[in-house]
């Protein structure tokens, strides 16, 4: 089992993934001022839940997009597996071809999903990463990058609608019922709920009509299966599992 990390600005999701399949996926809250050696005792306990030893991991892969917590993870998965972690970056061999005006700027959490989603659904494909941000990543018919589309993440919406407002409170981000909302908590749960899957309907056609040909869709995150269910488009996939089995992937190919 090899053990995967994805480093975002809101959550650390560890997995372990075996023969390209989950054994267990756990989320850990990011936080810049831990220690290697407070979040290797997170890391531990987590696996230690799922019933795994992480010192029986064969070896670990990193992806982060808060490079200030990439060398404190690296020195915790040490501590916590006695292996060293691969990490995503210049000189990893993905097997990605990257045609975006600087390769060197696509995140490493872009990488793994793009590469998971070329190997499985058939292309051109466009995935749809719905964490602190909403990213969008276009991979055409051969398998390349060719773009991104970043937006606001639904709840960092949400947070910035309810903390720059002073009648506007924080809710949860469940089904509002319906469209026209009655009271204020329906109406910000409409706006958000159906105006994020309204923006990914439009962005889709868009995307179609700028490649000239149909497209397979692939979404994950954190919010995706909160917001995809409301698209119109029916065709959108759902995979949990999308980014760390990149990370495996992508680990196979280096392993050796």
């Amino acid at each position: 089992m090899v053990l995967t990390l994805d480093i975002s600005n809101t959550n650390i999701i560890m997995g372990g993934v075996k023969d390209g399949k989950a054994v267990f996926v756990s989320r850990l809250s990011t936080v810049s001022s831990r220690s290697a050696d407070e979040y290797a005792a997170h890391l531990t306990l987590l696996a230690n839940q799922r019933g795994v030893a992480l010192d029986t991991v064969e070896g670990a892969i990193i992806s982060s997009v808060v490079p200030e917590l990439t060398a404190v993870m690296r020195e915790a998965v040490i501590l916590s597996s006695g292996k060293t972690p691969l990490i995503i970056g210049p000189g990893v061999k993905t097997g990605l071809n990257i045609r975006i005006d600087d390769p060197a700027e696509l995140g490493a959490d872009f990488v793994a999903t793009a590469v998971s989603a070329a190997e499985r659904y058939p292309l051109p494909c466009v995935t749809i990463d719905m964490g602190t941000a909403t990213s969008i990543g276009v991979i055409d018919a051969k398998g390349s990058q060719i773009g991104c589309i970043i937006s606001p993440g639904v709840m960092l919406s949400h947070n910035s609608l309810a903390a720059s407002t002073s009648q506007l409170p924080h809710i949860s981000l469940s089904d509002p019922g319906r469209l026209i909302g009655k009271c204020t908590r329906d109406s910000m749960k409409s706006g958000l709920v159906y105006g994020f899957a309204s923006m990914i309907d439009g962005l889709l056609d868009r995307i179609e009509n700028e490649l000239g040909e149909k497209i397979s869709v692939v979404a994950t995150g954190d919010w995706s299966k909160d917001i995809i269910k409301h698209c119109h488009r029916k065709d959108i996939i759902l995979d949990d599992d999308l980014l760390i089995r990149g990370l495996w992937i992508i680990y196979e190919k280096n392993r050796r």
